[in-house]
């Protein structure tokens, strides 16, 4: 039976192999860790009887005076060397004021000024370890000015005075990117009060750590047993955790983006070192600095490497941007007017046309470099991540399981990872499609804002299904089934809805070949208005009156397309006959220039107001006037030139032909019998 049920078990599931052994390894470690920390008490309960033996060493058995004098005579040497280190302090103030207002601009200047800082900070942590030292030596040695120190108080002091030294040095380098002093030389995006207030925090626990070390290296070399050490490097990580968990809640309301990453990181990577501290304590002997450095160095690495990214991300915007002044092309007739053949012209795009587009491509760009940045990021983290276990000598190998050996919890890695991939891949067709859009033609009408839609649309489901099939492939299901029955209703699908393939490849090919655009004013036999919506399968057309027609796509058939490039408006005008022509053509013709000069309509003309003889009929000569506008404008150019022509045709005396033709009544003449009687009668 047992067989018959893991025969049946998928690889991935059998409850043998790497995650029973991992399982059986943790167990062990918690084992031993367990009896690390019995031995550490039971040897820190006995160090109150190892006290006169420590004191004897510290003073040699008495020799060197009491406990009181030998402590006070170490801390005063290194109090004085302090001292020392700050008087170089003072004979550099007029460094330190400069550097404090300096703002160099150029990057070999900024980088100067920053080695000279770090090199004035530098400059006291070794004043004050050479002070010290030469202390030591002139003061506790064996013809020393005070006395000759034991080996134990050698020891203790040399270690106290490197420590500190360390720790100051330490001090120095870490607060350099923040420059809370020097706000022109400040490395992060820190404003005075943040970088302060981390100044101070990074101060306190250095020093906090720094004490705690040296209180419990001191207890070592006097032989006071290792319990305590290891209880006073204990409860010195867990308070160095709870001021970096306090500081961090208090950051993570400032963060945003890749900084929330780096906050989560750097949460768990406190409760990480604390576990590490812990364990390398108890169970190795010994501290991990190692882990300790290894974890700060990627702490403090994955906000550059964020800054290098946002540095080339930035540039790849700039790239990007750097393209000529937007322009349309556009297709317009040469000299001989109208009749004569179409050529393709580039109008650059001016005025509000020109901001629009221009906001629009900055508007794609920003966002297509937001989704890089994003997916830097998490690629950034998951690296830490990664990092971060190797330096915990996590085996993430062994737990998540290796080829056919994979663990269900690497089976839920892979569908996640898989997941993740086609979001990153949807956003990223999504923004690079609106930037490939944008850059063709901006404005109120763009492409991108017609073809978008329904691209985003197809996308989403292409990039969506494939992920979910290789997510669920991930987790061991057979997909194979799944695609066959997707491939059988599909075909039922199309075999049933003919119609509604018909309007999707039909709705496709419009907008891909850009026969029209949202905005645009067309015609297509069913229906005419201006394009207001666009779906998958339907084209919204507001008419002019008001109604909005739902039209599908299968039913546009040929469309005419009001709005593209130009429009040539041709209106009539009746003279009398006995007017000259070419006075007529004259008069019209100048007012085209004037037009033309006009501040409002000047934009609007593409080519000038020109009048000529159409035809002549009884009564009237018909003049044809022809101009050429953007479409949609030529109503108002029109209105403006039947006011213009009507005004100067009044003041050179020519009125408008009456084209009704005249009506002649005539009156009949009387029957023959009627004038009769009518002589009759007279």
């Amino acid at each position: 039976m047992t067989d018959h049920v893991a025969a049946a078990q998928p690889a991935g599931f059998a409850m043998h192999g790497v995650m029973p052994d991992t399982v059986a390894g943790a167990a062990a470690r918690l084992d031993a860790l367990r009896g690390a920390s019995d031995a550490m008490l039971a040897d820190a309960a006995e160090a109150p009887q190892r006290l006169p033996q420590a004191v004897a060493l510290l003073t040699d058995n008495g020799v060197l005076g009491t406990i009181g004098w030998v402590i006070a005579a170490g801390l005063g040497s290194v109090a004085i060397a302090y001292l020392v280190a700050l008087s170089i302090r003072r004979l550099f103030r007029s460094v330190h004021h400069r550097l404090a207002h300096a703002a160099p601009a150029a990057p070999g200047d900024i980088a100067r000024a920053i080695l000279q800082a770090l090199l004035v900070d530098l400059l006291e942590p070794a004043s004050f370890l050479a002070g010290a030292l030469l202390l030591e030596r002139f003061l506790f040695r064996p013809d020393g000015l005070l006395f000759a120190g034991s080996d134990a108080f050698h020891a203790v002091l040399s270690a106290a005075i490197v420590n500190v030294a360390v720790a100051w040095f330490a001090f120095a380098l870490l607060s350099q990117p923040l420059a809370a002093l020097r706000p022109g030389l400040r490395c992060l995006p820190l404003d005075d009060a943040t970088a302060r207030r981390i100044h101070r925090f990074l101060r306190r626990v250095i020093a906090l750590g720094a004490i705690g070390w040296i209180a419990a290296e001191s207890l070592f070399l006097l032989w006071i047993g290792d319990g305590v050490p290891r209880l006073i490097l204990i409860a010195t990580a867990v308070a160095i955790a709870v001021l970096c968990l306090r500081e961090l809640a208090r950051l993570r309301p400032r963060l945003a983006r890749f900084e929330r990453i780096w906050h989560h990181l750097a949460v768990i990577s406190v409760f990480g070192l604390v576990l590490t501290w812990i364990d390398g304590l108890l169970i190795d002997s010994a501290p991990p600095f190692g882990r300790v450095l290894g974890t700060l160095a990627i702490l403090l690495g994955l906000p550059l490497a964020d800054g290098v990214t946002l540095l080339v991300l930035g540039r790849v915007k700039r790239r990007l941007a750097q393209v000529t002044a937007p322009a349309r092309r556009i297709y317009v007739p040469d000299a001989q007017g109208a009749d004569g053949e179409l050529h393709a012209i580039e109008k650059p795009l001016e005025g509000a046309e020109l901001a629009t587009a221009a906001a629009e491509v900055d508007h794609a760009l920003d966002a297509f470099t937001g989704v890089l940045h994003d997916a830097a990021a998490t690629v950034l983290a998951i690296l830490a991540g990664i990092l971060l276990a190797q330096t915990w000598s996590l085996h993430l190998i062994d737990l998540l399981g290796r080829d056919a050996g994979r663990t269900f919890l690497g089976m839920l890695v892979d569908a996640g990872a898989t997941l993740l991939v086609g979001w990153y891949a949807w956003r990223l067709f999504e923004s690079g499609l609106a930037v490939r859009l944008s850059r063709e033609e901006g404005g109120e009408q763009s492409r991108a804002r017609t073809v978008q839609p329904l691209l985003r649309g197809v996308g989403k489901l292409v990039i969506g299904a494939i992920a979910l099939m290789g997510a669920l492939a991930a987790l061991g299901l057979n997909i194979a089934p799944l695609l066959a029955s997707a491939g059988v209703v599909g075909i039922a699908i199309g075999f049933g809805a003919q119609t509604l393939v018909k309007d999707l490849f039909s709705g496709a090919c419009f907008l891909i070949e850009d026969v029209f655009r949202i905005g645009d004013y067309i015609d297509a036999g069913t229906a005419k208005g201006t394009v207001e919506k666009i779906t998958i399968r339907t084209v919204a057309l507001r008419h002019q009156n008001g109604p909005l027609h739902y039209v599908p796509y299968g039913s546009l058939g040929s469309v005419r397309n009001n709005s593209r490039d130009w429009v040539i408006d041709k209106f009539e005008i009746p003279l009398p006959t006995h007017i000259s022509s070419e006075r007529i053509r004259r008069i019209v013709k100048k007012i085209g220039q004037e037009m033309l000069e006009d501040p409002e309509l000047g934009p609007l003309i593409m080519m000038p107001l020109k009048a000529k003889l159409y035809r002549i009929q009884p009564g009237a000569k018909i003049f044809r006037c022809k101009v050429q506008t953007p479409p949609n404008r030529q109503f108002e150019v029109r209105a403006d030139a039947y006011r213009r022509i009507e005004a100067a045709l009044t003041e050179a005396g020519i009125a408008f032909a009456d084209l009704i033709p005249p009506v002649t009544v005539t009156a009949s003449l009387p029957l023959q019998g009627e004038g009769s009687n009518s002589r009759a009668a007279e």
